[in-house]
């Protein structure tokens, strides 16, 4: 099972981000190739069973950089290559409480339905939703909290739980499709 997480960071925080959510879908068994928008092609994409995208949030947006992606991605969307995959969302907001990011979520998930593709969104039961979650995915914030500049540990945590969660949703849906194949 492949999952590919395509993240946009000025400033390296959701990076580090995406680097847990990476490090969760592994330990549920997934190959994963975490890339930045600037670095994933098409192929990148119509080769995952998964994608998962993660951004900065800007005045309750998403980056420019993460909007580009999406338009130079519009090929995929005309062809339908996107269709039945699994998507999921993170995001990394400077405010703290939630500094837009559910708008951000929900622009990176509403391009992943635009594509067809089945959302998996992140459950209140999950690990690291209290400090950093939200239904819609995790959400770290940036400015620094006591002393500690996001994401934190525990925004690390339920970026790490929502890997593993993708994954195993995905290793279902696999399984699945497979049945109705076979």
């Amino acid at each position: 099972m492949q999952i590919l997480i395509v993240f946009a960071s000025q400033t390296g925080r959701t990076a580090k981000l995406a680097e847990a959510v990476a490090e969760g879908a592994a330990e549920a068994g997934a190959e994963v190739a975490c890339k930045s928008v600037e670095e994933a092609e098409a192929a990148d994409l119509t080769a995952a069973d998964a994608i998962v995208l993660g951004s900065g949030v800007h005045m309750g947006g998403i980056e420019s950089s993460m909007r580009a992606f999406f338009e130079r991605m519009a090929p995929l969307w005309m062809q339908g290559e996107l269709v039945g995959k699994l998507g999921a969302a993170f995001v990394t907001a400077g405010a703290g409480a939630r500094g837009g990011g559910e708008l951000a979520l929900l622009s990176l998930l509403a391009n992943l339905a635009e594509h067809g593709m089945l959302l998996v969104p992140m459950h209140n039961r999950m690990a690291g939703f209290g400090s950093a979650g939200c239904h819609w995915g995790p959400v770290a914030w940036t400015n620094p909290r006591a002393g500690e500049p996001g994401p934190t540990a525990a925004h690390c945590d339920a970026g790490r739980a929502h890997g593993r969660h993708v994954a195993e949703c995905t290793a279902r849906w696999l399984a699945g499709s497979d049945a109705v194949k076979g």
